[in-house]
């Protein structure tokens, strides 16, 4: 993922927002409904994780090294895609497959794309036993033989348990390739990736990828309904003990504790990091000649603010790379979220897009002062992640200070905490002949009655036109359609729009950005 391409951002007020860095600040709006929140209960983590965290921080006081990587035989050194796939775990070699308990593991090969070695041992009354890579836990369908096994090593793992049905053991989480792991809940299709550690996220010199390089896995027992997974981090810039517990269900809940150590005291730090895909949606359907009316794994960036405020940003290919940031101080909740759940939308009968999860970031420690970073980048495909998003401090922590962070990600079809009584559905927009025309659709928790309540529209680099709101049954609220032109000179439009009557706030603050030819 780059960011060579033109830079922008936008500091947009979420009430608690400072003024934008060229001087604009956002129009004073009263606060959406609060709702009380207690945080979440976070189990702790298991006593290895002391160890882990040692281990971190002896690795962060020595000088940085290469990455590791494995050198694969020939065999599979040019395989594409499509034969990488066809190179697969056996199901009876599970990990704890037979034994009393609700979770199997099963492992990744190495292969191109993946050749940052992964280490893996199960915890068992407190020792850690090692679990060394063998190709007889796969199968190679393709291929003529096996390949050699010397120098080879595992290239992640994912869990399975019984979340769709009992009978079955479905994938719940999977840790493969640099920091990434996806999660599922419930009726899910992987989409979206939760990742570790963002390092230089949007910045001007290249991203930072940091790599799970070592895991454990703690027995589980017999009646356990949840699984911890402890994970060592490494990169240049910074190191870090993590664990994850992971509490499958209709919402699956992965609880994040974790401890960095900072090597490089300029290097931005990006907590809970987000990667989705975003090509089309209701703004611009069929795309690039697609019979698809959208294709994306996420399509709106929801932040619900300290104060109880909601706004919700509809994600967008853009026709250039662009870099957006949202003061968030002390957020209660943040999160890249698959809103539009009809099939009649996408059309994909294999990609299943309607099914993807939504992710979101309910923190606990260590998010006090800071902003949520939003990277959108111009892409014309859909195999490939175009949208990045991560928490980033205000400050980094000093060296050498440990820095602790703990926080819940839920995964799911249904993930926002504390919903505001109306929430933004769908964007749609048209070219007119004085500028541009948006129709949003906000979906209300129970009827509109008359009158019908006002529109209140701010931003930057538009005038607004023209301007009314609708019932719109078939949304189950109400449209809110307005016309916007451009002031001389502007390049890019910052909207934000919301449903008010009288005094009381009812939806959640819609936001966009669109950038003129």
């Amino acid at each position: 993922m780059t960011t060579e391409a033109r830079r922008c951002c936008f500091c947009l007020a979420l009430l608690l927002a400072s003024s934008c860095a060229h001087g604009s600040s956002g129009a004073e709006r009263p606060d959406a409904r609060a709702v009380a929140r207690a945080p979440a209960a976070l189990a702790p983590a298991p006593a290895f994780f002391e160890e882990l965290a040692s281990q971190a921080r002896a690795l962060a006081e020595q000088p940085a090294t290469a990455p590791r990587t494995i050198e694969l035989p020939g065999e599979l050194r040019d395989i594409d895609y499509d034969a990488y796939r066809n190179i697969r775990f056996r199901p009876e070699k599970s990990l704890w497959r037979g034994e009393p308990g609700q979770f199997e593991v099963q492992f990744f090969h190495p292969g191109p794309g993946y050749r940052e070695p992964v280490f893996i041992s199960v915890l068992d009354g407190g020792q850690a036993h090692a679990l060394p890579f063998s190709t007889e836990l796969f199968s190679y369908q393709g291929f003529a033989a096996p390949p050699p096994a010397t120098g080879l090593e595992f290239a992640g793992l994912r869990v399975h348990a019984a979340l769709n049905q009992a009978s079955y053991r479905d994938e719940v989480v999977a840790f493969h390739g640099a920091s990434y792991f996806r999660a599922l809940g419930k009726g899910n299709v992987y989409g979206a990736s939760a990742r570790g550690l963002a390092l230089n996220l949007g910045e001007a010199q290249p991203e930072e990828f940091p790599v799970f390089t070592r895991f454990y896995l703690l027995r589980p027992g017999a009646r356990d309904t949840s699984l911890w997974i402890l994970a060592l981090l490494e990169s240049r810039a910074a190191t870090g003990a993590y664990a994850f517990h992971v509490q499958p269900g209709a919402t699956t809940w992965v609880d994040v504790s974790a401890r960095l150590f900072v090597r490089d005291a300029h290097a931005a730090l990006g907590l809970a990091p987000f990667s989705s895909m975003y090509l089309c949606g209701e703004e611009a359907p069929n795309c690039f000649g697609d019979f698809r009316p959208e294709i994306h794994d996420s399509d709106g960036l929801s932040l619900w603010a300290e104060n109880g405020e909601r706004l919700f940003r509809p994600l967008r290919n853009p026709k250039r790379t662009v870099t957006s940031s949202f003061r968030l101080d002390s957020p209660r909740g943040f999160g890249l979220l698959q809103r539009d759940r009809e099939f009649d939308h996408y059309q994909d009968l294999e990609a299943r897009y309607q099914d993807r999860p939504s992710l979101w970031v309910e923190p606990v420690a260590g998010f006090e002062r800071g902003s949520v970073r939003l990277l959108e980048i111009a892409a014309r495909s859909e195999f490939g992640d175009n949208i990045a998003l991560a928490w980033m401090p205000e400050t980094a922590p000093a060296l050498p200070q440990a820095f602790d962070l703990r926080y819940r990600l839920h995964a799911g079809a249904s993930v926002e905490g504390g919903a505001s009584a109306g929430h933004v559905q769908s964007t749609r927009l048209a070219r007119s002949e004085r500028g541009l025309r948006f129709l949003v659709d906000f979906a209300l928790a129970q009827s509109a009655e008359k009158p019908l309540p006002e529109l209140v529209i701010s931003g930057t680099g538009a005038r607004v036109l023209e301007q009314h709101v609708e019932n719109n049954p078939h949304a189950h609220g109400l449209r809110a359609s307005f016309e916007v032109a451009p002031e001389p000179g502007a390049r890019e439009l910052e909207l934000r729009a919301f449903l008010r009557a009288e005094h009381d706030t009812l939806t959640e603050t819609w936001s966009y950005a669109w950038q003129l030819d």
